[in-house]
């Protein structure tokens, strides 16, 4: 058995080492950073083991995770504890006709229904159940699909209980588990008590006409040099591309010696990018944008990309493959050099003047 698997980020996963069995990560989240496909590529990512996936849905009518999942797995592989109907639902009929118009569909999961949701007690009885059931040579994650839900129904404390037991057991039966949270709706003192009992902390942030930011406040077991250093992302084609740390802005503060090529020292940097300021062409990108009375939406539409990717590039948040440069220059009928706001030394130097006309 294998001490670490994948996360399904590949950019992620080359910085820690991937998710080490035992793992619980808490996710704080703000709004519009995508976490639903940083669950997603968790859940189904292809490992080399079979893993059982227990989602436990506080915010999500079983419909919803249905619809979601129902091709990624077998019968067996994916176990639904449904904490909503009789929640949040609060036992409306429109839910519940999930387990009467929809019973041969359903099949395709386990389903538990907790109808008792006014305690705590009836889901910490089935949770339990679900985990002496797998606790013998199997593999498990765990989706605890928002510790905001479960603090709206059973307030601070009642969650900080059942987060402070059942964190440590899962940590003991080798499960890898995530905890998503609205960090904005939790008080100080939840989430440093989160923070002290979780093995990883992974906080997201969303930034309008930016790139998104992801950076690690806990990392247990990991390098202390990877907490606090931002990674920017971004999300199409229902994906997430993180930038490379070389194109990160500028104002985050990255440092090559800090963290360098996915965690290593500035040693692993080739020589001609070490200590030089990164590339800005953006601005003249939107300066001849805007000569030609385009928008971004009509100029990435030419150019076959997002205007989320343009935006980026035109702020300088990431820099365009040498291939979209080229496109870029060919769009405006521009020389490449004429991209740059400081021309590069050899550009200025007197033998590259051409002789003047007598």
């Amino acid at each position: 058995m294998k001490e670490s698997y994948s996360s399904g980020i590949p950019y992620l996963d080359n910085l820690m080492g991937g998710i080490l069995l035992g793992d619980n990560v808490v996710w704080a989240l703000e709004s519009g950073t995508y976490f639903d496909f940083f669950l997603e590529s968790f859940l189904t990512v292809k490992n080399d083991a079979n893993f059982k996936n227990i989602y436990v849905s506080f915010d999500f009518p079983p419909q919803k995770v249905y619809d979601r999942y129902k091709d990624f797995f077998n019968e067996d592989d994916f176990i639904l504890v449904d904490a909503f109907t009789f929640g949040k639902g609060k036992g409306d009929k429109f839910f519940q006709s999930f387990y009467t118009n929809m019973s041969s569909e359903s099949k395709q999961f386990r389903v538990h229904c907790i109808e008792d949701m006014n305690e705590p007690n009836e889901f910490i009885r089935v949770i339990n159940e679900l985990e002496e059931e797998f606790k013998e040579d199997n593999l498990c994650k765990y989706v605890f699909d928002s510790l905001t839900g479960m603090q709206e129904l059973w307030g601070e404390e009642g969650s900080l209980r059942f987060f402070t037991y059942t964190c440590p057991k899962l940590f003991e039966l080798k499960a890898l588990a995530y905890w998503p949270l609205a960090k904005d709706a939790h008080s100080k003192a939840f989430l440093a008590n989160i923070n002290h009992i979780t093995q990883l902390v992974i906080d997201l942030r969303f930034q309008e006409d930016m790139a998104c930011a992801a950076k690690f406040l806990k990392l247990d077991g990991r390098p202390s040099r990877l907490l606090n250093v931002v990674h920017h992302y971004n999300f199409y084609d229902k994906k997430i591309y993180f930038i490379e740390p070389y194109e990160q802005p500028d104002e985050e503060g990255f440092e090559a010696d800090r963290l360098g090529f996915h965690g290593r020292g500035q040693e692993g940097v080739p020589s001609f990018l070490r200590n030089r300021d990164p590339l800005k062409i953006g601005a003249r990108i939107r300066d001849f944008r805007h000569k030609e009375n385009l928008s971004q939406v009509e100029l990435a539409r030419m150019l076959n990309i997002t205007p989320s990717a343009l935006s980026q590039i035109e702020h300088d948040k990431s820099l365009p493959s040498l291939q979209l440069f080229v496109d870029i220059a060919r769009f405006f009928r521009k020389s490449l050099d004429a991209f740059f706001v400081n021309p590069p030394a050899s550009l200025k130097s007197p033998r590259f003047k051409m002789k003047q006309k007598v």
